[in-house]
């Protein structure tokens, strides 16, 4: 196996390994030596089941939960049987009858961290193309090692010890979860309390952790000092120098650690078809830098 990087802020791809065989002791420790150190690792040309998928996880850490059932709401109803459990289908595509075949159809997935809205956030998130739209749907990464390394010392201070209020009640593309009311007052957001700044339990390295903006709120703080906390943090973390941006070919895997990244993706035409798969690694309770 080869570690390629890509050059930007984050992302490596490994090539020289056909993921749909089991991995051996010796490549699973390189490829989890190259995940620690790039976060986000990309591996071209994979043809693999939903049991592979599942099972690759595993080289990444314990098996995890989907969204849903983090949050208590159980399996879709629309997925097909053959679908496992713990597989979440990403898709914009619709059955005859109007049936959504997944989820987040195809517009702008804001930036985000998967499942950050509970206790034990997930760690792993692997993500294999199905079909690919030929515009549009790029994912992008952000290094949020780099973003608290280059963070003002004013804005560090005012962050210090801060803790964020990981609201529960919309998914990634804004659209609000029909299981919980609207919120006027994002401080009064049912959701789960992290801190603002992580210790990783791998690398050891202090990162930001801000899960996603909207209803997001900083406890303890007004309405009026945190918006203007966490406008002023977004600011700093979403700049160019710390993004790497991924365009999909079918068979592309990526997996990406959620502990250290925040992640988006583009809007794609409507009419175009992009199908994913998804699996999730277990995480770890937050360790407080």
């Amino acid at each position: 196996m080869n570690v390629i990087p890509t050059g930007a802020a984050l992302g490596a791809e490994i090539a020289g390994i056909d993921l749909s065989q089991d991995v051996s002791d010796a490549d699973r420790a390189f490829i989890v030596d190259a995940y620690t150190d790039n976060q986000v690792l990309l591996f071209r040309g994979q043809s693999l089941s939903f049991d592979d998928l599942l099972r690759l996880r595993e080289v990444f850490g314990p098996p995890g939960k989907t969204a849903n059932q983090l949050l208590g709401l159980g399996r879709k109803e629309y997925y097909p049987d053959q679908v496992p459990t713990e597989i979440t289908i990403i898709s914009n595509i619709k059955e005859d009858d109007g049936t959504p075949r997944g989820s987040l159809g195809d517009g702008e997935a804001y930036w985000h961290t998967d499942s950050s809205f509970t206790k034990v956030p997930i760690s792993a998130s692997l993500l294999h193309a199905i079909e690919v739209p030929d515009s549009g749907g790029e994912t992008a990464f952000l290094n949020m090692y780099q973003a608290y390394d280059d963070m003002p010392d004013d804005l560090a201070v005012r962050i210090e010890g801060k803790t964020i209020n990981h609201a529960k009640t919309h998914t990634s593309d804004g659209v609000k979860r029909p299981e919980y009311e609207n919120v006027t007052d994002p401080t009064q957001a049912p959701g789960i309390h992290h801190p603002s700044v992580r210790t990783h339990p791998v690398s050891g390295r202090k990162c930001l952790y801000l899960g996603r903006r909207i209803n997001a709120s900083i406890v303890d703080l007004s309405l009026d000092e945190s918006e203007a906390l966490l406008d002023d943090i977004w600011a700093h973390t979403c700049q160019d120098k710390y993004v790497w941006e991924h365009c999909w070919a079918v068979g592309d895997l990526l997996v990406w650690d959620n502990r250290c990244t925040m992640h988006h993706r583009n809007a794609f035409p409507p009419n175009s078809r992009r199908l994913m798969h998804k699996s999730i690694t277990a995480g770890e309770p937050l360790i407080p830098a």
